[in-house]
């Protein structure tokens, strides 16, 4: 199998787990309760000792591919752009998550706003690190669509672009006022 190859089916695993992942933030949308309810309804899955270790593997193995598939690529694409960003995505993202769970934290969608609501520079820095990050998934699946049929790969990443905007104002409280403990927002110097 080609490295490519493998890229792609792990993409189809890792689809999985990121359909539920952005679904459960999408239900937060209807609120600070609903995303908890959904969120404690998927841990029963993707928390399961062996379903996480795949992901986790899968994680590891698809952000090496696509730095590898990257790194043989000699020029700049929409592909390439929005897989390097999601391969320094995923290394910050899944780390920290790790990293708080070690250390007792919950990593709740309190834990994922806080950074929006501490001083200056952070919601910026968190908003740009968020709706890039949901936007390169999109742009990322976009351009192989967009080879077979051009208006659904515009109509995927501009759904991508949209799904980050409401995303990040939804962190920000825009929609629903968010409840976030001190201590989380006060780790932000």
């Amino acid at each position: 199998m080609t490295l490519r190859r493998l890229h792609r089916a792990l993409a189809v695993v890792l689809a999985l787990f990121l359909i539920a992942h952005l679904g459960n933030h999408l239900a937060g949308l209807a609120g600070q309760d609903t995303h908890g309810a959904v969120q404690d309804a998927l841990r029963l899955v993707y928390r399961n000792r062996l379903i996480e270790i795949v992901l986790l593997l899968a994680v590891t193995v698809q952000v090496a591919i696509g730095l590898a598939l990257l790194a043989a690529q000699p020029r700049l694409t929409l592909q390439t752009a929005s897989g390097a960003y999601l391969a320094l995505f995923l290394m910050i993202h899944v780390g920290a998550v790790l990293s708080a769970r070690w250390h007792g934290t919950d990593t709740t969608l309190a834990f994922a706003a806080a950074g929006l609501h501490a001083n200056a520079p952070w919601p910026l820095v968190f908003s740009v690190y968020y709706g890039v990050a949901v936007a390169a998934v999109f742009a990322h699946v976009s351009v192989p669509l967009g080879r077979r049929k051009a208006a659904l790969g515009k109509g995927v990443l501009g759904l991508g672009v949209a799904m980050a905007a409401v995303l990040v104002a939804m962190l920000l409280g825009l929609v629903h006022p968010l409840i976030i403990p001190q201590a989380l927002i006060t780790a932000f110097p």
